[in-house]
């Protein structure tokens, strides 16, 4: 009867666990979309400064969370964000507008993908 309940425990244990890990990736992944999506809409309207300053704002949150995010998900969507945060970076030197809004659109898209990987939903059950 105890390896019973000890069972019991570590399914119950890792449900908690799960549904932590979720509600804490969708926290700081849409945060960091959220970021990326109004540095895309800032460089559209012109304000290319202001926008590139966004996007390292993501960028940083992104860093910062790297390690965490790294120990729950798949690491080859976590190696492309990285590329296009780094493309971002040459596409605000050289004052491409339309190519660093497009990929802060594209990484935003991706970073919401994880976020979305990691929810509870009935999608991700099946």
């Amino acid at each position: 009867m105890g390896r019973f309940w000890l069972g019991i425990g570590l399914l119950v244990l890792f449900l908690v666990l799960g549904l932590w890990i979720g509600a804490v990736m969708d926290q700081v992944h849409s945060d960091i979309s959220d970021t990326l999506k109004q540095a895309a809409q800032q460089a559209l309207n012109g304000e290319m400064k202001v926008a590139a300053e966004t996007a390292q704002q993501a960028k940083e949150k992104w860093e910062k969370h790297w390690h965490g995010s790294a120990t729950a998900a798949d690491h080859a969507p976590m190696d492309e964000i990285d590329g296009l945060l780094a493309q971002l970076e040459c596409y605000e030197r050289t004052g491409q507008t339309g190519e660093f809004a497009a990929c802060c659109t594209r990484v935003s898209l991706l970073v919401r993908a994880m976020s979305e990987a990691h929810s509870l939903s009935w999608w991700n059950f099946l």
